[in-house]
């Protein structure tokens, strides 16, 4: 009897643990869409990072932030994103924005608004899962 009990309740386990491991596995990608972003200024953010990494990493990474700044470069990424360029006052540093769309309507000099997850600083802080806020794409 005790043998049975015992395998009753490895099996329930197994069962709880396979339905979790199923709903993990199909629980859909975190997105910036309805989240509430913070803003913070192109400069603000690149001088944080370039002057304390560790401090900027504490306060920004893997937050959403919201930025607006000018379009300096707009290209794509092995996967087809877009990605733009938002131009500092340093000429090697800037913001790195890859979009969550592949429509390429991003033009350089205009001015974009958009909002990511941060996920750190190289030469560029770098953002991923942008969207425009917006929509201002063709704003001059």
């Amino acid at each position: 009897m005790k043998k049975k009990t015992g395998l009753f309740i490895f099996l329930g386990v197994v069962v709880v643990a396979a339905m979790i491991f199923v709903f993990l596995w199909n629980k859909p990608p975190e997105t910036v869409d309805n989240k509430t972003a913070e803003t913070v200024s192109v400069e603000h953010l690149v001088t944080a990072f370039s002057t304390n990494e560790q401090q900027a990493n504490k306060d920004y990474l893997n937050k959403v932030i919201q930025v607006t700044g000018t379009i300096s470069e707009v290209s794509r990424n092995q996967d087809g994103f877009d990605v733009i360029l938002l131009e500092a006052s340093d000429p090697t540093s800037g913001v790195l924005c890859t979009m969550k769309t592949k429509d390429a309507k991003f033009e350089a000099g205009k001015t974009v608004t958009v909002k990511g997850f941060c996920n750190g600083y190289t030469l560029v802080v770098v953002l991923s899962g942008c969207v425009p806020v917006n929509d201002e794409r063709a704003q001059s």
